[in-house]
């Protein structure tokens, strides 16, 4: 009688130790904090809108060479938009990778803000356009390197936190073609 009981308390305390281990997050019991969380949300925003508003540049832009300078090519409003569908598709991809990794989920629409300057651009034509454009990349790529800064010193997620460091040189460079875009179609 003493050895059924003894098994079956081993029986019930086996039970009970794999009941309290059972982990439903799916993600090694680990989460990622708000901040980079935080990070990851407006990353992926800024992201889609430097693409959609890269398609209306290619679409709706100048496509006359102004003063910026590449290398030794001068870069139009539409080449300019054809930049930023090309790096942030590829950004935003990274993102996402990054993302479901982390069980992260990265918005599929834009954020209200986002969609409102989206909703502008497309309202305006000729010149209006070139200039709300450039005014718009020049605002948008100071907000994003900002955010990347902040999470290169401050991140805690150690991926996050690289990945924004590797991005930021790019950003940078697409901040100054940006001011000197905005110069040129003022």
């Amino acid at each position: 009688m003493k050895k059924l009981r003894l098994i079956l308390l081993l029986v019930a305390g086996s039970f009970l130790a794999v009941s309290c281990n059972d982990d439903d997050d799916n993600n090694g019991g680990t989460t990622l904090p708000e901040t980079d969380r935080t990070f990851v949300m407006n990353a992926a925003d800024g992201g889609m809108f430097e693409v959609r508003s890269g398609e209306l540049a290619v679409a709706k832009g100048d496509s006359t060479r102004t003063g910026m300078v590449m290398g030794s090519d001068s870069m139009s409003i539409k080449s300019f938009g054809q930049m930023m569908i090309t790096d942030h598709t590829k950004a935003n991809n990274e993102l996402k990778s990054l993302a479901d990794k982390k069980d992260v989920d990265v918005p599929t629409a834009l954020s209200a803000t986002k969609q409102k300057m989206i909703d502008s651009l497309t309202a305006a034509t000729g010149p209006a356009f070139n200039m709300l454009y450039a005014k718009m990349m020049v605002a948008s790529h100071k907000e994003t390197v900002a955010l990347f800064e902040k999470q290169a010193a401050s991140g805690q997620d150690a991926e996050l936190k690289s990945w924004a460091t590797q991005k930021l040189p790019v950003l940078k460079h697409h901040l100054e073609m940006a001011e000197m875009m905005h110069e040129e179609v003022k």
